[in-house]
């Protein structure tokens, strides 16, 4: 090959990523597009083994006094009150025993390192993560 071929092959492209560049994108999302998407309530307790939904999932729509049901007592990092009405009371002992936290309805928790159960019976000040045994929907809390 020789170097002028080269140099208008290399001209053709250059000016080809120029026009490309200049030209108005199709492929850009409109504005509906870029609004926040809201997720319907499915009207479950997600619970996942790691934080920001990692690795091992429970989804719950009803009371659990014992999360050894799905092999995550205990191992719980990131949650989600996905309900469609009630608060989920979190407790630190099997059948809604020991200290309690309220997790509202829509309530996404990536990480629960740093939140604690409260001082209201065993396990109170105790990180959420890898301490959660039991939950209870209610009304409110």
């Amino acid at each position: 090959m020789t170097t002028s071929r080269i140099s208008l092959g290399l001209t053709t492209l250059g000016i080809t990523a120029l026009v490309l560049t200049a030209l108005p994108s199709t492929a850009l999302a409109s504005h509906a597009d870029q609004a926040p998407r809201v997720v319907a309530a499915d009207g479950n307790l997600h619970v996942w083994e790691h934080e920001k939904k990692g690795g091992r999932h429970c989804a719950w729509p009803g009371d659990i006094p014992n999360w050894d049901i799905c092999g995550m007592r205990n191992r719980g990092s990131s949650l989600h009150n996905n309900g469609r009405t009630h608060d989920v009371w979190l407790y630190y002992g099997p059948d809604h025993t020991g200290a309690r936290y309220c997790l509202n309805r829509g309530v996404y928790l990536e990480n629960i390192v740093h939140h604690y159960f409260p001082n209201n019976g065993t396990g109170g000040g105790t990180s959420l993560n890898d301490n959660i045994a039991s939950h209870k929907w209610v009304a409110d809390c």
